[in-house]
C-alpha cells in the first residue's frame, strides 16, 4: 500500500471515530466569532481565545477546508482572517510589526487589506447567489452593509485583529458553516467527474494543489507540501501542476487531513502518534478501530520507538510493565494476553524531513506489529553490555545524542536518524556512519561511556556478524579488543600511582592509541612500568601485583609487532575492550572506585 492510500484509508477510520473533520472541512485556529442577526446587522464580535499554559491562543474549530495560498489573494469560505472578513488589520510599522498604543494594536485598512476584503465579498456573492438559506443570506446582507471603520467606532476588542474569525447567527449555537445549506454547497462542489485518481481508483476532480503539511520539525511553520509541481521542470506533456499525477480532491483532502492529525498529536501524552528522530519527524499508526481514550497499539509503537510516556492514568511503573510484557510476548512470537496487541496488526511508520518548501520521505515502513517488535527486541539485544548502560532499553533518539557535539540535537549528523531507524525496524545492518560518528565523538571529547561502548558492540554484532562479548572476555583474541583492555589497565596504573589527576592518558592518547597503536603503546608501557615501581613502594603493593599480572595476561595474546593502524571496526573493538576492562567486576576495589568516580564525572 502506498503512503497516500494508507493515509487516505486512515482518514476514513479517524473520521468515523470523530478524530478528524468531515470531508471538505479542516481544523483551524479560530480567534473570534462575528455574530449577526437575520437582517445582516452586526450584533457582536466575541473573542474565542483559550488558555494554553501562560498565554491565550485561538481555539481549534472545524471549518470549511482552508485554501492554499502563498503570495496571492484567495479567500476561505465562511471564515478567514479579519483582513478578509472585515477588511481591517492591525497597523504595522516599517518592519511589519504591529504599532501599539497603550499596549493595544491600532485598527487600520491597508491597500492589500481592501483588496482581500473585496475578494472575500465577491467570492461569497458568487457562491451564495443561488442559496435560499436565511443564515447565508444574512451573511450577504452583512457584507453589503459593513464598513471597516465601524470596527474602531463601535469599540470592538482589538485582540481579535488578524485572528481567524467565523460567523454565527444570533440565537443559534452552531456557526454558519455548520448549517445544512453550507454543508450541501461544500459537498456539491467536491463531486463531479474527472480523470482516474491514482490513489482511490475512482474518478473525480483533480487537485491542482496538494495540502500543506504542518508539524514537521524544521519545515516552514505555515506548512510544506508532500506532493507539489511548482516549476515547469517538474511538469511534462503540457500538463500543469497536479495534472501531472492526478490525485482527486477527495483523496488529497483525506491524506492531508490524516497526516496533519497525526502530526498534531506529537506530545508526550497518551495517543501520541509522532516523535522526532534526528532530523526526521516520525509518524506511526495501526490498522485498528480507535476507541475513545484507548490508544493501546499506538502506545506500544511509541514505546518501541521512544521511552514509554508517563502522562497516563496509570502509574509510570504500571504503564511500562504493561507495555513491556506485551513487547516480550510479541518478540517471542506469542500473542499477548491483551487481544489489542495482535501480532498480525498492520502498522505503518513514516519518516519525514524538511527540504525547502517540500517534505522528503526519509523512510516508509509498512509491516506487522509482531515483526517490528521482534526487530526492536533484537536491537535491544545488540546493545546489551555489562555493566549495563541504561536503566531501561534505550530509544533510537537516545543513541543519536551520543553522536552529537555537546549532545545537542542540531549537531546530529544529517540522514543518520532515518537510516538508523530503518535499520532498527527492518533488521538490516546499522549504518556505518553510526560507528564513525561515535568514534569521532570519542576522539574529540575522550568520553568512553556505556552507551557509546554499547553502540560499538551493536554495530559489530550485526554488521560483522560476530559473537561479540557482553562483558569482559579474557579469551577474546582480537588484537584491537586486547589493546583496548591494555589501555584501560595502563590508565588504572597511572590513576593509582598519581591520585587526584585532572587528566589521564585517556585525555591525551586515546585517539592515537585506538588508531595507530604501534606508535603510542611503547611509550605508555614504559611510563606505566615506572608507575608500577612507585606503587610497589607504598601500601598498594598488592594492587600493583594484580595490575602487572593483568597486563601480562593481555600481552600474552598479542603478537610481538603491534598493528600500525586499526580500521574503523577495530577502533570499535578497542572502545568495547577498554570499557569492559575498566568496569570489570573482577577488578580490585581501588580500580573500580576510580572507574566509577570517573564515569560519574562524565
Amino acid at each position: 500500500m502506498t503512503i497516500l492510500s494508507a493515509l487516505a484509508t486512515l482518514y476514513d477510520r479517524m473520521a468515523k471515530a470523530g478524530e478528524a473533520p468531515h470531508k471538505g472541512f479542516s481544523t483551524e485556529r479560530i480567534g473570534a466569532e462575528v455574530v449577526i442577526d437575520t437582517a445582516g446587522r452586526l450584533v457582536a464580535i466575541n473573542p474565542k481565545l483559550v488558555p494554553d499554559r501562560r498565554r491565550m491562543v485561538a481555539a481549534p474549530i472545524g471549518v470549511p477546508a482552508a485554501v492554499k495560498r502563498s503570495s496571492g489573494i484567495a479567500p476561505n469560505f465562511l471564515w478567514d482572517k479579519t483582513a478578509y472578513v472585515l477588511g481591517v488589520t492591525a497597523l504595522k510599522d516599517e518592519r511589519g510589526k504591529p504599532k501599539l498604543v497603550a499596549g493595544r494594536p491600532i485598527p487600520a485598512q491597508e491597500r492589500r487589506t481592501a483588496d482581500e476584503h473585496a475578494a472575500f465579498r465577491k467570492a461569497h456573492r458568487d457562491r451564495l447567489a443561488e442559496s435560499d438559506d436565511p443564515g447565508l443570506h444574512a451573511l450577504l446582507r452583512f457584507l453589503d452593509g459593513w464598513s471597516w471603520e465601524d470596527f474602531a467606532t463601535r469599540g470592538f476588542s482589538t485582540e481579535v485583529l488578524d485572528q481567524n474569525v467565523v460567523f454565527r447567527l444570533e440565537g443559534e449555537v452552531g456557526y454558519l458553516h455548520d448549517r445544512p445549506a453550507a454543508a450541501a454547497l461544500i459537498a456539491g462542489e467536491a463531486g463531479g467527474d474527472g480523470p482516474l485518481c491514482l490513489v482511490t481508483g475512482e474518478r473525480g476532480p483533480v487537485a491542482r494543489l496538494h495540502p500543506s503539511i504542518k508539524g514537521v520539525s524544521g519545515a516552514q511553520s505555515s506548512g510544506a507540501s508532500l506532493v507539489s509541481f511548482n516549476s515547469t521542470a517538474y511538469e511534462s506533456f503540457g500538463k500543469r501542476q497536479g495534472d501531472n499525477a492526478p490525485v482527486s480532491e477527495a483523496a488529497t483532502f483525506a491524506y492531508g487531513t490524516a497526516l496533519n492529525a497525526l502530526l498534531s498529536r506529537s506530545g508526550a501524552g497518551p495517543g501520541r502518534r509522532a516523535l522526532r528522530v534526528g532530523d526526521a519527524t516520525v509518524v506511526f499508526w495501526a490498522e485498528t478501530e480507535a476507541r475513545e481514550g484507548d490508544e493501546t497499539v499506538e502506545d506500544l509503537l511509541a514505546a518501541l520507538l521512544a521511552p514509554p510516556s508517563t502522562e497516563t492514568q496509570e502509574t509510570p511503573g504500571e504503564a511500562e510493565d504493561r507495555i513491556r510484557i506485551a513487547m516480550e510476548a510479541l518478540a517471542r512470537g506469542q500473542a499477548p494476553a491483551d487481544p489489542r496487541f495482535a501480532p498480525e496488526t498492520r502498522v505503518y511508520i513514516l519518516g519525514l524531513s524538511p527540504n525547502a518548501a517540500r517534505l522528503s520521505v526519509r523512510f516508509w515502513l509498512p509491516g506487522r506489529l509482531g515483526e517490528f517488535t521482534r526487530n526492536v527486541a533484537r536491537f535491544h539485544q545488540d546493545l546489551r553490555i555489562e555493566p549495563t548502560a541504561w536503566a531501561r532499553p534505550p530509544s533510537v533518539w537516545a543513541l543519536l545524542y551520543e553522536t552529537a557535539q555537546q549532545r545537542d540535537a542540531k549537531n546530529i549528523p544529517p540522514l543518520l536518524g532515518g537510516s538508523l531507524m530503518r535499520a532498527v525496524l527492518t533488521g538490516q545492518p546499522y549504518p556505518r556512519l553510526l560507528l564513525a560518528a561515535v568514534i569521532t565523538r570519542i576522539r574529540a571529547d575522550g568520553i568512553v561511556n556505556g552507551p557509546r561502548a554499547a553502540i560499538c558492540k551493536a554495530v559489530l554484532c550485526r554488521n560483522q556478524k560476530e559473537e561479540f562479548p557482553v562483558s569482559l572476555d579474557p579469551e577474546n583474541t582480537s588484537p584491537a579488543y586486547r589493546l583496548g583492555r591494555l589501555f584501560a589497565l595502563l590508565e588504572s596504573i597511572q590513576r593509582s600511582a598519581l591520585p587526584g589527576l585532572n587528566a589521564t592518558i585517556r585525555d591525551r592518547y586515546f585517539a592515537s592509541a585506538s588508531s595507530t597503536p604501534a606508535r603510542v603503546f611503547p611509550l605508555l608501557v614504559k611510563t606505566a612500568t615506572h608507575h608500577l615501581a612507585s606503587l610497589r613502594k607504598t601500601d598498594k603493593g598488592g594492587l600493583a601485583h594484580w595490575l602487572d599480572s593483568q597486563i601480562g595476561e593481555v600481552w600474552s595474546g598479542l603478537a610481538p609487532d603491534l598493528p600500525g593502524s586499526l580500521t574503523l571496526e577495530d577502533q570499535g573493538r578497542f572502545v568495547a575492550g577498554y570499557y569492559h576492562q575498566k568496569f570489570a567486576k573482577t577488578a580490585p576495589k581501588e580500580v573500580l572506585e576510580i572507574a566509577v568516580e570517573e564515569e560519574d564525572s562524565q
